[in-house]
């Protein structure tokens, strides 16, 4: 993973979480993981709002380093090498060993480094330590933001010996606190080194990093206060679910339902003392006000707990949907976005150049378009599939939802923009298909770009081997543009299902993969990684089946049954596949799927009524909670004719989403009164704006990056959530996590427009 915008350059490989039981060959059933971009960014020059915390532990004298004396070995010391080479260990006289083989062409060519502390805002710090090398040469001495420009809270550049010394410093914390900064030291190319220096070793031991004087600190700085009633923060549709979770000081008060244009309260219940959620580590009451449903604009109060503002609305959601599909046409790729359509987001068009087929570096193909995939800049098949298949689907089972009047290039065409932004990735896409029907992988460059607009990275573009999960994928949505675009586009539509069965074609002639795509030793970009390709192949076939009523289809998706359970995202297709087949006409083998189908229905209902917020995530939450949270929505929207209606279930998903959880946080930038206003998302992190519709990863009990490690140590797992840019495992962006947010708004709005 690339980070070459300064000094600190960071790797960590993500730890796929599985909570639920798997689809037949090891897919996630309910608790879908979300991806694959595992990187370490920003975080902004201003103060970024935290959770209030238990108080600050650092006291005088006390050293915050752990395993400052390497008694421990290695643990919580780390190395990146950029471009040098290095190995580190623990000597026989109890030092670390750092071994650099080679140098690299910058300073941060080789890294030593060490997280898990904090430096707050007014203290001043000593650090000392011992140190030498067997090449007497200069390295430098870092106290770091971790992410973003990666600028020097402090830095020394300090001329080491052959001889052991002790070296000692001090400063002042001047900027604002950071839970998460760095110490590290930059071994490469350091200023006088000489570059053509051989194998040497720098050993250190002894390390102390205290504070000396903390009279001046500034406390408090950037934390945030959560109301004691979470709601939906943008509001409720008239015949939805209406729900609040009460706790704190709100338990054992009477709760007040206030129209704000009267001021008079409409509702009231008396509030118990609470029940247990260990997810949250609170007890929690609801207050229920589904039988409220006159339109205006309503808060709760109970006691002196005030809830944010919201609205019951017919139109509650239209500039959601609307936001939700624009998000995509932000993330487009190779196109020029214009003032008028993406104002301060506008951007040349960038990554046009024809990209390098990684098995064949002397060939070259324009595999230009698409959709910027998350936070980074990088195109995966198998996502955009996934995310492309949602809207496609959202718009056949929904179509009177989708408007003309999004606010894209293509709005006024008298076709649905849903459909116009659906086509620029399918368009995309179809250029990923081999001659053989075979699909890529992925076009990504090595690394991952740092914190620049899209047109400011211009590494070469790789395409990557086809994968047959990508394969299935692609043929899945493929046959589903198929059935979309025949009433628009019969041409398109033809050109999608031939692509469709191409690629299904080549599926049947390739064994069944489980080992899945791996990344070569030279690409750190996401993986997507996914040992078993048995539930593309079911939904590829399924979904052909569905368009074509060709039995052959049928035959060929009835070999390949997930046999244990179906689920929805990148990963776990499987429900995809089950939807497809049990809502076509001619199916004959429908027993056994519906009741695996039923399985994941009834365990995502169980799960939404064991607490108080509806979470259908109970015990542990996956890095990109979120996506499971509206995937499950969706699941059960997609099942209504099938399984039931489960109308509850969906709308706690969404109001979970938009604010009714244990963070207090509306997911979805730029909606509600708390929403995320620094996610993991370049050009956001570019402009210093925030780009609005996006739905943030969420809670992930993982803590899978540097800075939820150190902000969220021992908190409950579904407060497990930070709004900044540097944790990429909590606050990142994806467009097949925006994409089931989209089917789960159509619907609700679908519903209560009957």
């Amino acid at each position: 993973m690339k980070r070459h915008m300064s000094k600190s350059l960071f790797t960590v490989s993500m730890a796929v979480i599985m909570t639920i039981s798997t689809v037949g060959c090891g897919k996630n059933e309910v608790n879908v993981p979300n991806k694959e971009t595992v990187q370490n960014e920003s975080i902004d020059e201003e103060d970024t709002p935290i959770p209030a915390t238990e108080e600050d532990t650092n006291t005088i004298g006390v050293n915050l380093l752990d395993n400052a004396d390497f008694s421990n070995g290695t643990d919580q010391w780390f190395t990146y090498c950029f471009d040098g080479e290095c190995e580190i260990s623990v000597n026989d006289d109890g030092a670390l060993d750092v071994d650099i083989k080679k140098l690299g062409s910058v300073d941060y060519g080789v890294q030593l480094y060490h997280d898990g502390f904090a430096l707050d805002e007014g203290c001043q710090y000593k650090i000392a330590f011992d140190g030498y090398s067997d090449v007497e040469r200069p390295i430098q001495m870092r106290f770091q933001i971790n992410g973003g420009d990666y600028h020097a809270y402090y830095e020394e550049i300090i001329n080491l010996a052959s001889e052991n010394n002790h070296y000692e410093y001090t400063f002042n914390m001047e900027e604002s606190s950071d839970p998460a900064p760095r110490f590290c030291f930059n071994m490469g190319i350091v200023d006088g080194m000489d570059a053509t220096t051989t194998e040497h070793h720098i050993y250190f031991d002894n390390f102390s990093l205290t504070i000396e004087d903390d009279s001046k600190k500034v406390a408090g700085s950037g934390q945030l206060e959560i109301p004691d009633i979470a709601v939906n923060q943008i509001g409720y549709l008239p015949s939805a679910l209406k729900t609040a979770t009460i706790k704190g000081t709100g338990l054992k008060q009477k709760a007040k339902l206030i129209n704000e244009t009267t001021g008079k309260t409409v509702y009231d219940a008396k509030i118990g003392g609470g029940k247990d959620n260990p997810d949250s580590g609170e007890k929690e009451e609801i207050f229920d006000f589904s039988h409220i449903k006159d339109e205006g604009t309503y808060h709760i109060e109970a006691g002196d707990v005030v809830s944010p503002s919201f609205k019951i609305s017919k139109t509650v959601y239209d500039d959601a949907i609307k936001s939700t599909i624009k998000m995509l046409y932000y993330q487009r790729c190779g196109q020029e976005l214009t003032t008028d359509f993406a104002e301060d987001f506008a951007h040349p068009s960038c990554h046009n150049e024809k990209a390098v087929l990684y098995e064949e570096p002397s060939k070259k193909f324009d595999v230009s378009g698409g959709w910027h995939d998350a936070g980074d800049y990088g195109r995966y098949t198998v996502a955009g599939a996934t995310a492309a298949a949602d809207i496609l689907l959202a718009y056949e089972k929904y179509p009177k939802v989708f408007g003309d009047d999004v606010g894209i290039p293509e709005s006024g065409n008298n076709i649905p923009d849903v459909l116009d932004e659906a086509k620029y990735e399918l368009d995309w896409l179809l250029k990923m298909q081999r001659f053989d029907g075979g699909v890529y992988h992925k076009v990504t460059g090595h690394n991952f770009p740092s914190e620049v607009m899209p047109q400011d990275e211009t590494d070469e573009l790789i395409i990557m081997p086809v994968s047959t999960t990508a394969t299935g994928d692609f043929a899945g949505v493929m046959a589903i543009a198929a059935r979309v675009y025949a009433k628009t586009d019969k041409a398109y539509a033809d050109k999608c299902l031939t692509s469709a069965k191409k690629a299904a074609d080549y599926l049947s002639k390739t064994n069944p993969d489980t080992t899945g795509y791996k990344n070569p030793d030279d690409v750190s970009t996401g993986e997507y990684e996914d040992n078993c390709d048995i539930d593309e192949r079911f939904w590829a076939y399924a979904e052909l089946f569905k368009t074509t009523g060709e039995k052959e289809y049928e035959d060929s998706m009835l070999k390949v049954l997930p046999t244990n359970g179906y689920s929805l995202g990148w990963q776990g297709v499987g429900g995809y596949g089950s939807y497809a087949y049990l809502s076509s006409k001619g199916a004959t083998s429908t027993s056994n799927i519906k009741a695996e189908a039923k399985k994941m229905a009834d365990k995502i209902i169980d799960n939404s009524k064991m607490y108080s917020y509806g979470s259908s995530i109970i015990g542990s939450y996956p890095w990109g909670s979120n996506l499971t949270i509206a995937n499950n929505g969706e699941y059960l929207l997609m099942m209504k004719n099938i399984l039931g209606d489960n109308k509850e279930t969906v709308d706690k998903q969404l109001n979970y989403l938009f604010g009714n959880n244990a963070t207090g946080y509306c997911f979805l930038t730029g909606f509600g009164t708390l929403s995320p206003e620094h996610p993991h998302h370049r050009p956001s992190q570019a402009t210093g704006k925030t780009i609005p519709g996006m739905i943030v990863g969420g809670p992930n009990s993982g803590l899978d990056d540097p800075y939820v490690q150190n902000v969220l140590k021992d908190t409950p797992c579904a407060k497990c959530y930070a709004d900044n840019s540097q944790s990429y495992s909590t606050n990142e962006i994806a467009i097949y996590w925006n994409s089931p947010v989209i089917y789960l708004l159509a619907g609700e709005i679908s519903e209560e427009n009957k």
